[in-house]
């Protein structure tokens, strides 16, 4: 859905997960994938013990939504186990806390017209930048970040409360204008490209920036005092402005 035909621009700021990359689709594979090792491994029900897990994780990222606290996945594993009745010791622990951030290093999702669309964007001239709040294990979004195929095509990389002090989730504007400023370009020339309508759209507009809201992943329920220039459902979705500019 297009709220303006045209948005003129130097740069394009992109949120990474669940913007670049499906880290929700990511994430519930990852479940997936540990308890489904737990359950054969303790002889119980595979199927309901990975419905358990997805149900548990959900309800908590409900819990959590509205606080923007950082939250660590993995550390609901043996919440869930004992939720169970599986009692799992220090080595189970780490085995399957490790075994989970192993799936989500090894097995982003994204679309394939991302990296089409990244070249056509800096063959046109334009900046670009990323930013994205750190993870809950440090180093481990970099890591990520470098995983990807299209992590070359960025000019800057800022992972807020890692490579900048300032938080996407506790600092409002300041690492949007620190990125602004990285890229070397004014805010009001940037757009900024995210899923969140709060951390993402709200920040961006305060800050200068136009905004456009992308859908394609998950459907924000959090809300925002600005609308987004734009809204997208497909990354390809981009183009569109690029051809009017």
């Amino acid at each position: 859905m297009l709220t303006k035909s045209r948005i003129d621009f130097k740069g394009v700021v992109f949120d990474f997960d669940n913007t670049l990359v499906d880290t929700k689709t990511t994430i519930a594979n990852a479940y997936k994938a540990v308890f489904s090792d737990m359950a054969e491994k303790f002889n119980i029900d595979k199927k309901k013990l990975v419905s358990e897990a997805d149900s548990f994780q959900r309800e908590k990222i409900r819990e959590l939504a509205d606080s923007k606290v950082s939250y660590n996945h993995a550390d609901w594993i043996p919440l869930i186990a004992e939720k169970e009745s599986i009692k799992l010791n220090e080595k189970e622990k780490e085995y399957y806390q490790k075994m989970f951030y192993s799936y989500v290093l090894n097995n982003q999702k994204f679309s394939s017209k991302t990296e089409d669309l990244l070249k056509k964007l800096k063959k046109s001239g334009k900046k670009l930048a990323l930013l994205s709040e750190r993870d809950s294990v440090s180093g481990l979004k970099a890591e990520r970040i470098s995983k990807v195929p299209f992590h070359s095509y960025f000019d800057v990389v800022v992972i807020a409360g890692e490579t900048i002090p300032f938080s996407k989730t506790r600092d409002g504007v300041k690492p949007f204008i620190e990125t602004a400023n990285l890229l070397g370009l004014s805010t009001k020339d940037i757009i900024m490209v995210g899923d969140r309508l709060d951390l993402d759209i709200q920040n961006a507009k305060e800050s200068g920036m136009k905004a456009i809201l992308f859908t394609g992943y998950t459907r924000s329920t959090e809300t925002s005092e600005y609308k987004p220039d734009m809204i997208i459902n497909d990354i390809s979705d981009f183009e569109r402005i690029l051809s009017k500019n």
